[in-house]
């Protein structure tokens, strides 16, 4: 017992480390989150512990104002949870409310949403009107890459699902050919013919000259 409390109060006195990543930008947690959104955070509480560890979470409660990317077709949510744990220090503890860019992904298990340091997540007040239209920019882009990638498995599918529309495309496909080839032989026959006819004239009014 005396050993578990002793390892307890090592591993509590540790320090955390820094968070370590690169200089996050609006493009680069764009393509790195799984959800992007602006949203009004109403309800911050900094004072939820966990059972074990005497650090401090956060739970805030935000409500979704507009939505830049989801990564859940089906995303219908007009509120989110946001969670922090001061244990890893990479999580952003919200302890205003306000208005935030939130760069998030979510945990499957809790479904609440987290943000990192290591992306551009801000208050919407120290964004600039050029950072608000490269997220507009970078939503139109991920809908034009989504809409080419739906219409490709939709052709897929047809393929899949229909194999009748196929082989009646095939058959049209196949008589169209056998047209071509028919017409294609018919005038070979007729120039053949009109070939002969010349070469038999030629021949019976040659015999009739020398004849005279």
């Amino acid at each position: 017992m005396k050993y578990l409390l002793l390892l307890f109060s090592l591993l509590t006195s540790i320090n955390i480390p820094a968070c370590k990543c690169d200089t996050p930008t609006i493009k680069n947690s764009f393509e790195s989150a799984d959800f992007v959104f602006t949203v009004d955070i109403y309800d911050v509480n900094t004072t939820y512990k966990t059972g074990y560890w005497e650090v401090e979470n956060s739970l805030a409660k935000a409500r979704i104002e507009k939505v830049y990317k989801s990564s859940a077709p089906d995303f219908r949510s007009k509120e989110i949870t946001l969670f922090g744990q001061q244990f890893n220090s990479c999580d952003i503890i919200f302890k205003e409310k306000g208005k935030f860019l939130i760069f998030a992904n979510v945990e499957p298990d809790t479904t609440f949403f987290y943000s990192s340091f290591c992306y551009a997540t801000q208050e919407i007040s120290q964004l600039s009107e050029s950072e608000f239209a490269l997220l507009e920019q970078l939503k139109n882009n991920l809908a034009k890459e989504i809409s080419t990638q739906n219409n490709f498995e939709l052709s897929n599918e047809d393929l899949l699902t229909a194999p009748d529309k196929v082989l009646k495309q095939l058959m049209i496909e196949n008589a169209q050919l056998s047209e071509q080839h028919r017409k294609q032989k018919i005038y070979i026959a007729s120039l053949s013919a009109l070939y002969l006819l010349t070469f038999i004239i030629f021949i019976l009014f040659y015999k009739k000259k020398k004849s005279n």
